[in-house]
């Protein structure tokens, strides 16, 4: 059954704890979005032959206010009304009273499209350097030169201001290698791979989809007495109406925003809502009625969880010993058709693509490009894991180059220094990793990895080389087997995001009956047990006198997305320091007595965003796991016998909630592994390194790890490389059947070079028999 909403006025703004696409009004009038049919081109016009009544289509033209919201990377239109960006661009709404009808009525629609796009109308640079195609034999005088040359650069400039598909970079050169030498010169990272005793290069492909069975994306708007009140799952509120306060062209305090249940965490749901909102807000202020926008499951997945490939290229230079020289590493976002955060992810990805390894010297080149695809949506917490599925790859192959387990590898190459003091090992980012040493040790121990991964390893090499019991796969084989190891670590509250430069606060308030309320937007009830035990430690009160409000005064909504406070640690650090004020009281000072602390500036200036140095987050946590798997030589699929995990997450408050924590993200990371099937969940083992830091965040460190170690286990049991990720249910038959087809070219070369070889020798000893024959003539 639907629910009832009536049409009262509320506060500006408030937390609901229902789903919007649940909620009906009288006279609500259904919506859905008419999308452009081609990739590119130009939208000439919309219509329908027979519209019924009742029914009404809204395009840009009903825009009351501006219909380009500005962002860092340029403007995004709300309804295109030009130039189309991709495939299946909102071009409008059709709106009416039964979503059966609208559907087949979107069907239905003539959508004219000019395929030649503003490009096209520009000279072609290359005819103007030809000169006068029509006039061969005319000749070109000089000054006629200069001016076409000069007029090709201008168009140049002109394509790259309006036409540039770069929507964000980012390079970073640290070492020694970048100094100039005794001779004056800068030496470059080049010269380090020239000397080196071992280089690597390899490439890496990044695409996990994020699994979402929420409600799909929409609003619910309505207008009454000029103040437009919209239901929408928004994690954005301050941003949600600045947009629309632009869009509309009303007061931001004429917009009453209920914010309803949120479950996606992507950045296209941070940022896309709110275009979402302006068109169903266009919608109702034409019709004067109520109008819901539910996005389609399908539409969900393509246009707003859908992520673009993301590319990273390792070259590494290692001595004998297994030091690590140079790092080069060339990223490469396709960011889709905009992004918003596009500057954030590269920059993140640039901090996480050397994972916890220091070499000598690195070259960071990170870029990401638009294309004529959605916009690619990327979790901002996970956003790492694409960076540490590339670099633990990578590192599992240069351990075999070195002679070294992957455990002895990453002993020598660990950043060890959390100060920046450490001149051994210099590093651009500081990260507090107290106990890197102690979890990679005892996740080895736990699994007893050293051993399995050297038996894994002799015995997949029997198998390529063919000198074994597993010549050939066949159902009559035993299953082969590979062990994979992973490291990573998880950075709360980045301090060089632009998105957030206003401060995360935290009020908390002493009543008079000495209860405690924390004020901040809804969190998990896992989060709020360890507030409420921190409160109760500090301060000597029953957990159970501690509340949360979420009750804003008007005007204070929370101006920053709704995933910066779902951080343990910054939310925690606040917290204590609130308590620690509130302990600190006068018995004098009346009460309710309330405090709030915010995230000081000297905190962020540990974060050089210039010269990108320093301490990108607020804490960091670390984990480490090993995974187990076989493969069924019948069925060609694979088996994760079992997982090992070690974390360090501060002080645990709850192991048990932790634990739990944990394993659903193993179980959400193992669902994205392929694109058309599933994982059977495996054994998990889980161990905490206890500490009393503060609580850091670990509930996403399985998404760092889990699919690099898999995809390592997988590496070693077929003896060659999966570089790419998600899989298809046939990959591991693929690589087997390339894999023989390799063996059996390598055979046949080395049978037909000693067939050669041999032919060679008998024929040297018929010319050695003649020549011996004719002298005996003599």
């Amino acid at each position: 059954m639907a629910k009832k909403v009536t049409a009262a006025r509320t506060l500006k703004f408030s937390f609901q704890k229902e789903f919007y696409s649940d909620l009906t009004m009288d006279g609500m009038l259904y919506a859905v979005t008419v999308r452009s049919p081609a990739k590119e081109g130009i939208i000439k016009s919309i219509s329908h032959p027979d519209l019924p009544e009742g029914y009404t289509l809204v395009t840009a033209r009903d825009i009351p206010g501006t219909n380009l919201i500005d962002t860092p990377n340029g403007k995004i239109p709300v309804f295109c009304e030009g130039n189309i960006s991709y495939e299946g661009e909102p071009l409008g709404l059709l709106v009416g009273p039964d979503e059966t009808t609208l559907h087949s009525l979107v069907e239905e629609l003539e959508i004219t499209v000019d395929t030649n796009t503003i490009e096209d109308y520009l000279p072609d640079e290359d005819l103007i350097a030809a000169g006068d195609l029509e006039n061969p034999e005319k000749k070109i005088t000089k000054k006629q030169l200069r001016e076409q040359k000069e007029e090709i650069e201008t168009l140049k400039e002109i394509k790259e201001e309006f036409f540039s598909d770069k929507l964000a970079e980012r390079t970073l050169k640290f070492g020694p290698c970048w100094k100039e030498n005794d001779d004056g010169n800068i030496p470059g990272i080049d010269s380090i791979f020239e000397s080196a005793d071992h280089v690597l290069e390899k490439d890496w492909t990044y695409a996990f989809k994020t699994t979402d069975y929420g409600e799909p994306n929409g609003a619910l708007c309505f207008w009454k007495d000029e103040v437009l009140t919209i239901l929408t799952p928004t994690q954005w509120l301050g941003s949600l109406r600045s947009i629309v306060s632009d869009t509309m062209a009303i007061a931001p305090e004429n917009i009453n925003l209920k914010k309803t249940t949120s479950t996606n965490k992507g950045t296209n749901s941070i940022w896309y809502n709110s275009i979402l909102a302006c068109q169903v807000a266009a919608a109702a202020n034409k019709c004067g009625k109520p109008v819901k926008l539910v996005f389609t499951r399908q539409e969900q997945d393509k246009f707003l969880n859908t992520i673009q490939p993301i590319t990273i290229i390792h070259k590494t230079a290692i001595n004998d010993k297994g030091k690590l020289l140079a790092m080069k590493i060339d990223i490469k976002v396709d960011a889709g058709f905009a992004n918003p955060f596009a500057q954030e992810i590269i920059d993140r990805l640039c901090i996480a693509s050397c994972g916890i390894y220091c070499p000598d010297n690195i070259l960071i080149e990170a870029t990401a490009t638009s294309s004529h695809k959605p916009a690619s949506s990327v979790d901002i917490q996970l956003i790492d894991s694409a960076a540490f599925f590339a670099v633990e790859n990578h590192m599992n192959i240069v351990c075999q180059l070195c002679n070294l387990t992957p455990l002895e590898f990453r002993l020598i190459n660990h950043t060890k220094s959390t100060d920046g003091k450490n001149k051994k090992n210099p590093s651009p980012f500081i990260f507090t990793l107290n106990k890197t040493t102690e979890v990679l040790e005892a996740v080895t121990q736990r699994s007893d990895f050293n051993r399995k991964y050297a038996s894994y390893h002799l015995d997949s090499s029997d198998w390529k080389m063919q000198t074994g019991p597993k010549e050939y796969v066949s159902i009559f084989s035993s299953p082969m087997r590979g062990i994979g190891y992973a490291c990573a670590f998880e950075g709360t509250g980045y301090y060089g995001s632009d998105v957030y430069e206003s401060a995360q606060s935290l009020e908390v308030t002493l009543e008079e009956d000495y209860s405690i309320t924390i004020l901040c937007p809804p969190v998990s009830a896992s989060i709020q047990e360890i507030c409420s035990k921190t409160v109760s430690e500090i301060l000597e009160i029953p957990p159970s006198n501690v509340t949360f409000n979420s009750s804003f005064k008007n005007g204070d909504e929370p101006p920053l997305p709704e995933n910066v406070y779902s951080s343990i640690s910054i939310m925690t650090s606040l917290l204590r320091k609130c308590c620690l004020a509130i302990k600190k009281r006068k018995p004098s000072e009346k009460l309710p007595y309330t405090v709030k602390k915010k995230v000081t500036s000297a905190q962020k200036k540990e974060w050089n965003h210039e010269s990108f140095t320093g301490k990108p987050f607020h804490s960091t946590s670390f984990i480490a796991a090993i995974l187990e798997l076989e493969i069924n030589p019948c069925t060609y699929r694979e088996h994760i016998r079992n997982i090992n995990i070690v974390a360090d997450g501060g002080k645990i408050l709850n192991t048990q909630a932790a634990s739990s924590s944990i394993k659903l993200a193993v179980q959400r990371t193992l669902e994205r592994l392929y694109e058309d099937d599933k994982i059977e969940y495996p054994p998990v083992k889980i161990t905490f390194c206890q500490s009393e830091n503060d609580s850091s965040q670990i509930g996403e460190l399985v998404y760092q790890v889990i699919p690099a170690a898999f995809t390592q286990a997988l590496t070693q049991a077929l003896n060659c490389t999966i570089n790419s990720i998600p899989l298809k249910s046939d990959t591991i038959f693929q690589k087997i059947k390339e894999q023989k087809a390799f063996l059996k070219e390598q055979k046949r070369i080395k049978e037909e070079q000693e067939a050669e070889a041999k032919s060679s020798e008998e024929n040297q000893k018929e010319q050695t028999e003649d020549e011996n024959s004719s002298d005996t003539e003599q």
